[in-house]
């Protein structure tokens, strides 16, 4: 599967992320847009920023990453799910640890933990040098 350019929901993503690190409140949960017509519109919510209480300048930025595909079967129904992953994004922009904290379906979670082990962002940054920063995720998959 190819991987996609930052599109405009990557962006309310990003942006929701970035207001995360420049204040306290609770970010946004925003539309990170549809998976493939075969699979259930995923909406992936950031629940941590990585940058609660100013431990960095700047939150990590998704560059490119693929949305998460169920596989149905032929002729399956298509149901509901929901998965929270964890994750570290390296001071390389490269994601690494990636568990699944809570999920309604063990297909679904091992999905979602590959598309997310393909993302790539620019690292969060502090004092202008990059660091490492653990991020969790939740992807709501409805048909």
């Amino acid at each position: 599967m190819p991987l996609i350019r930052t599109s405009s929901a990557v962006v309310t993503v990003l942006a929701a992320l970035l207001a995360g690190c420049a204040t306290n409140g609770p970010a946004p949960t925003p539309d990170a847009g549809a998976a493939a017509t075969t699979a259930p519109a995923a909406t992936a919510a950031p629940a941590a920023a990585g940058c609660a209480d100013n431990a960095c300048d700047t939150a990590p930025q998704l560059l490119t990453g693929a949305s998460p595909r169920f596989p149905y079967p032929a002729g399956a129904q298509p149901q509901p799910a929901s998965v929270r992953v964890q994750f570290v994004v390296n001071t390389d922009g490269a994601v690494s640890d990636v568990k699944t904290l809570t999920t309604t379906s063990r297909d679904m979670a091992t999905e979602v933990e590959r598309a997310v082990r393909l993302w790539k962002y620019r690292p969060a940054m502090k004092n202008n040098q990059p660091m490492k920063v653990i991020l969790q995720q939740q992807f709501d998959f409805k048909p």
